[in-house]
């Protein structure tokens, strides 16, 4: 391949530089395709932000060189700016420090200690520091899951809204506007956040911004995550939303052709050296030198091919990726499924969580042969992901067959299994290389070397235990895919602590360094520049060429016209897609076959605004948590005043009698409370066994005894321990956790940062069971098998930078500004007040029943 500039600018492009002129005014006069975009509602935020950068310098933790230095930008009121550079040129990080949430202090290393960050220079938003303008900014980050602060997609979108202190009155039609200019209007506003997909997390982050109306919006990649649909629905909601409120706007984008005519400003980065470039964005079109100069340094300049400096090349083989049986027959596939039906969750466990999850997909037939490339493509949500990661051995098809060809087996593997789901993790890396939709969970050493070097060490003979690459052909690998990924300087570098598109490379580093027969590629283009994607395109090449097939999930045309892959569609196969597996199908049709069922975005009788169709709508269920708990606390308090069976009985009764209120069938309920009636009994007999001897005796142990009297109290107790429990069990079932938050935020006046802190940490602490299966799988397909120790820090590791991320996006939104208003108001109702009056008379039964058999406290009058 030709050489390149690796990502820096050429010298002859200093005097196009205008970096310290004056700020390009907001264009009047837009152009054809901005004036078709819909108009949002007018905005009670005003004007947008004037953004000025002098000198503005910020080196990461452990890093040798900064991320940007010297930067010395104005940016105008409502002036919408397009923030290009190479990858690695310090875009995302200038985003963070605009939000204010980039702190010098903080390490990018959470598993060990390392040096603090450092910044200098001035970043100023209308005059004041960017760390102090708390809430006039939004960012959109690149990582989807760590913008995502609470359960439900409605509460998740006023969640900026009612940190900014917008009336609640008003908080409602926002986030309608917002839902349905990032095409999510068509699922209840109390979905499941957990239940999107990746692209569709990435709308409700943009819709969450959008809500707020910020006056300075800042987008990293919003559309990189996005079906091509998708893409320019989300783009034109944002100039939509920019235009209507004055905002100014600051988009990071490697493909400029997406952004560059519905902008003013196009700003170049360079990578460490502040801004390049800065020109109005028409001239894109017109300057043929800037054209030129900027595709020589790195960018998508709309129409430059950037596979044109690529060796010519003689394609992919042209063998079918098979989407019919009778396609399949022969004995040159590598691997070959039919009628696949596939879902992320194993149906080995299925029974332990009640039905069987339905498939994303089903009657899948496809078949993978040697020196082709395949592209799975499909709208977001589709089950694209779900199918690659079946087909590479790491999930279970809950139906159909996969079968792993005798090439791909190789001469000493034919004992392997024939699906590539029962082989030993060293069998599966040495000929099924996988590469994450998230890089991070493939990272698991301390440099990038020391990941690639892990790669090649963990390669095997087929077949055999034996290394496939010798010590030297270990250390020529890692050197050759360093230079060739454009990550030499990074070599002794975190893998954490990398861009978003360095890590996409890495990432697709480890799976080529251990010279597997078939790469499966998840978005592998992301947050690259047209250098690095022609490198990649480039070392792609070479694997087909060396007889090597290539899976990629990707909606990115050019990758698939760079490997002449045949496309695969999941759509015609999916039963429900993905990301609306409770709640609405893909089109919005409910149960009910209305647009997001009853009450999608909260239209219907006696229904708030954020509807009822994802939620407990059993009588005990729609009753207020604040009064739910003050019965609880009745019942605890008469419980724990006395140890007897008598008050024990009475409660278990009651709570059992009560199911049909609570909507819970009673198998369902013995299955919640089964190891509770197993650890009282224990405490049964922990209690026989320890306490005094009194009455006649049952068993001598020698050590200790079992008196009648000691049998009573440990009766006793176990049966007060259960007792507790029970109606516990029934009041958290039936209680939302976000409404619980609201409850004791507004009714129990407990400070607003605690309630929403903890309510996120319960939602993030639901994904580790996620993280933990994702690097499990990440880990078999490295080669590292099943590791407890090494996952559970791998889980602690995510944990800890989710929380940051997580700390970031709650910031990012005015979370802690000030004082804030609540969407949902909470009330007390009459049946709120029946509620604590069925508490009181079952606590005073108990005691009543208890001290008329003569057994209230018992042990206690003794």
């Amino acid at each position: 391949m030709g050489s390149h500039h690796r990502g820096r600018l050429p010298a002859t492009f200093a005097p196009l530089s205008a970096s310290h002129a004056a700020p390009a005014a907001p264009a009047q006069h837009r152009s054809a395709p901005d004036s078709e975009v819909p108009a949002a509602p007018p905005s009670a935020s005003g004007a947008g932000v004037a953004v000025t950068a002098r000198g503005f310098t910020y080196q990461h933790a452990d890093r040798t060189r900064p991320a940007v230095a010297g930067v010395d930008l104005e940016i105008a009121p409502g002036e919408k700016v397009l923030l290009a550079g190479p990858s690695g040129a310090g875009k995302s990080t200038l985003l963070h420090a605009l939000a204010g949430v980039l702190h010098p202090d903080q390490s990018e290393r959470p598993e060990e200690e390392a040096a603090a960050a450092t910044s200098t220079g001035d970043l100023l938003l209308d005059g004041i520091p960017a760390d102090q303008a708390r809430g006039r900014a939004g960012l959109m980050q690149q990582d989807p899951e760590s913008q995502v602060v609470l359960s439900r997609i409605g509460d998740d979108v006023a969640f900026a809204c009612e940190n900014l202190a917008v009336p609640p009155d008003e908080i409602p039609a926002r986030v309608r506007q917002a839902l349905s200019s990032v095409g999510l209007d068509h699922l209840p506003a109390d979905h499941s956040t957990a239940a999107l997909s990746g692209g569709q997390k990435q709308r409700l982050a943009l819709a969450g911004i959008l809500a707020m109306r910020p006056g300075l919006l800042l987008l990293d990649e919003p559309t990189a995550n996005l079906d091509p649909a998708g893409t320019e629905q989300v783009r034109d909601a944002v100039i939509a939303a920019a235009r209507s409120t004055g905002a100014t706007l600051v988009v990071v984008e490697h493909r400029l052709s997406l952004w560059v005519d519905h902008v003013d400003t196009l700003v170049v980065l360079q990578p460490g050296g502040g801004v390049s470039c800065r020109v109005p964005a028409g001239a894109l079109h017109t300057d043929q030198r800037l054209r030129g100069q900027l595709t020589e340094a790195g960018l998508w300049v709309p129409g430059a091919d950037p596979l044109a400096g690529l060796p010519a090349w003689s394609g992919a083989g042209r063998a079918p990726c098979a989407s019919e049986p009778q396609a399949q027959s022969g004995g040159k596939q590598l691997l070959t499924g039919s009628g696949l039906a596939v879902h992320r969750q194993s149906p080995r466990r299925s029974w332990r969580r009640g039905p069987a999850p339905q498939p994303v997909l089903s009657g899948v037939n496809i078949s993978l042969s040697p020196a082709t490339a395949v592209g799975i493509t499909g709208p977001n949500g589709a089950g694209k992901s779900t199918v690659m990661l079946t087909l590479a051995g790491l999930l279970r098809p809950h139906a159909g067959t996969l079968r792993a060809g005798a090439a791909l087996k190789g001469e000493r593997g034919q004992h392997l299994p024939d699906s590539p789901a029962d082989w030993r993790s060293e069998d599966l890396t040495s000929r099924i290389g996988t590469v994450f939709q998230e890089p991070e969970h493939q990272f698991v050493r301390s440099t990038v070397a020391d990941e690639l070097r892990l790669s090649a060490e963990r390669a095997r003979v087929p077949g055999s235990r034996r290394p496939l690459f010798s010590a030297s052909e270990v250390d020529e690998r890692v050197k050759r895919l360093l230079h060739r990924l454009r990550l030499e300087d990074a070599a002794e570098a975190n893998p954490f602590t990398l861009s978003g598109g360095e890590k996409r490379r890495l990432s697709v580093g480890t799976a080529l360094a251990a010279g597997p027969q078939v790469l499966m590629l998840d978005e592998p283009t992301f947050g690259q520049d047209a250098h690095t994607f022609a490198e990649l395109i480039g070392l792609l090449r070479e694997h087909i060429d060396d007889g090597g097939t290539v899976l990629a999930v990707t909606h990115d045309q050019d990758f698939l016209r760079g490997l002449e892959a045949e496309r695969f569609d999941v759509a015609r196969f999916a039963d429900r897609p993905e990301g609306a597996r409770s709640g609405a199908d893909a089109a919005g049709n409910g149960p009910e076959g209305t647009r997001g069922g009853p009450d999608a975005v909260g239209n219907g009788p006696e229904v708030s605004w954020w509807g009822r169709s994802g939620r407990d709508t059993s009588w005990l269920g729609r009753r207020g948590p604040l009064a739910k708990l003050c019965a609880l606390a009745l019942i605890t308090v008469a419980l724990i005043a006395t140890i007897d069976p008598v008050s024990a009985g009475v409660v278990a009764a009651a709570s059992f009698a009560l199911l049909p209120a609570a909507g819970i069938r009673l198998l369902t309920f013995l299955r919640r409370i089964w190891i509770f009636a197993v650890a009282s009994l224990l405490a049964v007999w922990g209690a026989a066994v320890a306490a005094e001897e009194s009455g006649r005796v049952l068993l001598d142990l020698g050590v200790t005894t079992v008196s009648t009297g000691s049998l009573e109290l440990g009766l006793s107790l176990g049966a007060r321990a259960f007792a507790i429990v029970l109606p516990s069990v029934l009041i958290f079932s039936t209680t939302d956790p976000t409404d619980l938050a609201d409850s004791l935020a507004q009714q129990v006046r407990l400070p607003a940062r605690f309630v929403l802190g903890a309510l996120a940490a319960m939602r993030l602490l639901g994904l580790m069971a996620e993280h933990w299966t994702a690097l499990g799988h990440a880990r078999r397909a490295r080669g590292l098998g099943n590791q407890f120790l090494t996952q559970s820090f791998g889980v602690l590791v995510q944990a800890i930078r989710m929380a940051t991320r997580l700390a970031v996006t709650m910031e990012s939104r005015g979370f802690g500004a000030g004082p804030r208003t609540w969407s949902r108001p909470a009330s007390f109702t009459a049946s709120d007040a029946l509620v604590v009056a069925g508490g009181a008379v079952i606590a005073g039964a108990a005691t009543a029943l208890a001290v008329l058999a003569g057994t209230w406290n018992l042990v206690w009058l003794n």
